[in-house]
Order: structure tokens, then sequence, then C-alpha cells
């Protein structure tokens, strides 16, 4: 979560200047993240589910949920890469900021 807020305050920065910003986020973060989203015209969260990975309890999404677990966490947003760049290209941003997980 604490590597989330940063990106959303930036969104809030950009929307007051009129940009739509989309953040791709597991489902259960959303409900953390929606009080400080500003522009909910502008700026919109798009909930996935994180696949199954042998060892990572069903509910923990992020590091904040369980920091031990990142490694797990990674393997798993690895396998929504397909999905993540359909999404991409979809939405055809002109700038995509990403955390510590990238897609190839």
């Amino acid at each position: 979560m604490e590597h989330l807020t940063p990106y959303l305050h930036f969104s809030n920065k950009l929307g007051k200047r009129g940009h739509k910003s989309s953040f791709f986020i597991p489902k259960g973060t959303q409900t953390k993240l929606q009080h400080l989203n500003l522009h909910l015209h502008l700026i919109t969260f798009v909930p996935n589910t994180i696949p199954l990975v042998h060892g990572l309890p069903h509910h923990e999404e992020t590091t904040s949920d369980a920091p031990f677990l990142f490694t797990l966490i990674a393997t798993a947003m690895h396998q929504k890469d397909k999905g993540i760049k359909l999404l991409l290209k979809n939405l055809k941003p002109l700038i995509v900021f990403f955390d510590f997980q990238y897609f190839k």
C-alpha cells in the first residue's frame, strides 16, 4: 500500500489538470485507496484477480499483506502478463508507470 499511495497522489495532481489515470490493482486494494481518489471521473481503478500460486494464501494480494511472501506475489503477478498487456492495448496509454513489478 505504501508504494501505491504516492502514485495516487501524483494521479490526483494530474487529474487536477484534466489528465486521466488508471490503476491496475488487486481487488482488495481498491477499498483501501478509494478515499484518496480526488477525481473519480478521471482516476479509474482496474481491479485484478491475483492468480493462485502454491504457497500464497488466496487473500494475500500485496506485499503489505504479506511482506515475507514477496517472491510468491511477484510470481503471481508475472502470470498476469498477458492480461495486463491486453488491458494496456485497449487503454492505449501515453505513459505507463509501474512499481516493483514489470511486465515483458
